[in-house]
């Protein structure tokens, strides 16, 4: 069994509007009045393929798809895009990116930029997907159709 323990609101609304409407499977999703510690790839990698926008997101093999182009991902990518994914149309900030995708590892805000412009740069092919950036706060991937 996966057990994901969450404490802040936003983020429990984010994952359980996720486990409703895309069909995420995870097992537990408990209230401990703790955020989220971490983004494992034991609990994001779920066989799965997502849709995003044109693309097809599949995070246990690290890729994205589009009309038959498949690109491979790094596991920082892939963790930052299934976190938007999960929340998307919502804002992640910053600090909740470092939180839940590099743990207790101190990364500089540039590690985070490029992994930002590396997936806006795949995500371009579809103009109805944006990562946009809200100033000072965090990102939002946003499906504009």
């Amino acid at each position: 069994m996966k057990i994901l323990i969450i404490e802040d609101k936003d983020m429990q609304a984010c994952l359980q509007r996720a486990l409703k409407d895309k069909g995420t499977e995870i097992d537990d999703l408990c209230n401990l009045g703790q955020q989220v510690k971490a983004i494992e790839p034991d609990v994001i990698l779920m066989n799965k393929t997502f849709s995003i926008g044109s693309f097809n997101f599949t995070p246990d093999c690290m890729t994205l798809e589009h009309k038959g182009k498949v690109t491979r991902l790094s596991i920082y990518q892939t963790k930052v895009l299934y976190l938007l994914y999960v929340c998307m149309n919502m804002i992640v900030t910053r600090e909740e990116i470092y939180r839940m995708i590099w743990h207790d590892v101190v990364v500089t805000d540039q590690s985070l930029n490029n992994i930002i412009s590396q997936l806006r740069k795949l995500l371009s092919a579809d103009s109805h997907i944006s990562i946009d950036t809200i100033r000072g706060v965090g990102y939002r991937l946003k499906n504009n159709s």
